[in-house]
Parts: structure tokens; sequence; C-alpha cells
């Protein structure tokens, strides 16, 4: 198994009411989404006045809690009407996992393969 990024997100903007990453997305299996230059055009804002009314994450999407812009180099996305990145939900997972444990927003995090 590879420990080749597939993802990278960092922190754009902190305030009292969202959160916003810049995102994005790398496929070492096809050439077209090598993404060398690391472009994180992707966006991932979560509102944080929104997060404690809707503490069950599957109803984040459906509530406006998050809010999702695909990056450019996108290859897979869900096939609900909101066609979200696959990359930058996984992302979004690791940046809650880290808010979980520590109650604050990571600087940046990544998901390998």
């Amino acid at each position: 198994m590879s420990n080749e990024v597939k993802g990278l997100a960092y922190l754009t903007e902190e305030t009292e009411s969202v959160v916003c990453y810049k995102y994005g997305s790398f496929n070492r299996e096809n050439p077209v989404h090598y993404n060398n230059d690391k472009i994180c055009d992707g966006q991932i804002t979560i509102h944080k006045d929104l997060l404690s009314k809707f503490p069950d994450r599957r109803q984040l999407g459906a509530n406006k809690v998050v809010e999702f812009k695909n990056c450019s180099n996108c290859w897979a996305t869900t096939t609900d009407e909101f066609e979200i990145d696959f990359v930058a939900l996984a992302l979004l997972g690791e940046i809650f996992k880290e808010y979980d444990k520590t109650k604050m927003f990571p600087k940046e995090c990544s998901i390998c393969k």
C-alpha cells in the first residue's frame, strides 16, 4: 500500500462563524490528475454557528453546515444532486477527527492512499 498524498487542505480563514479551507486532490494512477503543481483551488467552508445545531454528521450537507466547491482536479464525485468531490469529503473527515480530539480546527491536513 502506498503512502502517496491523495488530498491536501490548508486553513485560509477562521472567524467566529466560519472556517475555510483550500484543498487539492492528487491521483497518481491517472496522469491527467497527477497535480504535480499541488494546485489547491477547491474550497471547504464549515459554518461553525450551525455545527452545534446539527451534531449528526449525516445532516451537515442537507443543512448547509458545510459547503464545497470542487477543485479543478476532481475526478470522482458523489452521485447525488450535490456532486461533492470524494477527496473533499475524506479531507472533511480528517478535519473533524482533529477537531473532535482538540476542539481546534487544524491548520492543514492530508489523506494518503
